[in-house]
């Protein structure tokens, strides 16, 4: 498990960043053309109901908005949902505070789940996403991005540090794992694709599932 899988420390990690993660981490890892790219691919309607697991200070939703009419956002830090309440865009989200293993909606609820980064620091990836499941209505889909996990190379030193940073603090996975974490809590049809920011073009994994009707 990595450092920051642990509740705790997460929950320290983004009390301490919260201000800046909005115009350094998320333009950093997470890119807006990438995230454009796999919002697209997920294919959200006019009306649709949609749920953002792990929202921060909403970077990912200001790309959701002109899609959908209803737009939640969840996230287990104090700060960072601050930040995200004082974007006047945001200002017709509904956001809470609340852990992703335990999502306080019934079952059913939304069209759409979209997670961008948030896998990262799930303690139990597989609860999370049975969770995501239970609350999407049939015939619907969730997005998840996360890291990649990468093996080591023989002639980038650089490249090494970094996997193995990755690996002492966060949740990272490859497509064969992330296929089966999908399929035995329901998912269906689950698609990846390797991407990244431009420094770091396979840093990114990104998933896409439906949940048949």
């Amino acid at each position: 498990m990595g450092l920051l899988q642990r509740s705790d420390v997460a929950r320290w990690w983004f009390s301490l960043f919260a201000p800046e993660y909005a115009s350094f981490g998320s333009a950093v890892f997470w890119p807006e053309s990438v995230q454009r790219e796999w919002i697209d691919r997920l294919g959200i309607e006019s009306g649709d109901c949609v749920l953002d697991i792990g929202c921060g200070t909403g970077g990912t939703i200001e790309h959701l908005s002109p899609a959908s009419t209803e737009i939640h956002g969840l996230d287990q830090s104090v700060d960072q949902l601050k930040s995200a309440e004082r974007v006047e865009e945001l200002s017709t989200v509904d956001f809470l505070r609340a852990n992703a293993h335990w999502l306080p909606y019934s079952d059913e609820t939304f069209d759409c789940v979209v997670s961008v980064g948030s896998i990262l620091y799930w303690a139990d990836t597989e609860e999370v996403l049975r969770e995501a499941f239970r609350v999407t209505k049939p015939g619907g889909r969730i997005l998840v991005i996360g890291f990649n996990r990468r093996p080591m190379s023989l002639w980038n030193p650089i490249h090494n540090v970094q996997t193995a940073t990755n690996e002492m603090l966060f949740f990272q996975y490859d497509a064969d794992e992330a296929t089966r974490l999908f399929r035995e809590v329901g998912w269906q049809d689950v698609e990846h694709g390797i991407t990244g920011p431009g420094w770091s073009a396979n840093l990114i994994i990104a998933t896409i599932a439906c949940k048949k009707s």
